[in-house]
């Protein structure tokens, strides 16, 4: 997976909402997707009472588009909580953080929590 990019759920819910960062999402790269970030945008989605139809095809779509939603292992979490101490990261972060290192990915993101950390590239938001 070296090379590959895991995206994460800010990156996921602008485009689903604004079209944003379609270049990305609509490239021919290989991209990947945390089961964390699955939850996460489903959760901002039912928050904020979008059609529950509309949701399933979102994440459908999400899930479609990534070669594989990774889930989260012992080893993630053992490592996530370390992480999570270290860099002061919220729990959904420290385990979308750590996916990415464990499976040699660089996390896209336009969450400025991860600004500065290793293998992170932090776009701007539209």
């Amino acid at each position: 997976m070296i090379g590959s990019k895991l995206i994460d759920s800010s990156i996921w819910l602008e485009f689903l909402a604004n079209s944003s960062y379609q270049d990305l999402i609509e490239s021919n790269e290989v991209l990947f997707v945390s089961s964390v970030s699955i939850f996460e945008i489903r959760k901002k989605l039912l928050k904020e009472k979008i059609d529950k139809e509309i949701i399933l095809k979102s994440i459908n779509f999400i899930k479609a588009r990534s070669h594989f939603v990774i889930p989260i292992s012992t080893q993630i979490a053992e490592k996530a909580a370390e992480i999570s101490m270290e860099f002061k990261l919220h729990t959904a972060d420290a385990f979308i953080y750590t996916t990415a290192l464990l499976n040699d990915c660089l996390l896209i993101t336009a969450d400025n929590d991860f600004r500065g950390l290793n293998s992170v590239q932090v776009l701007e938001k539209p």
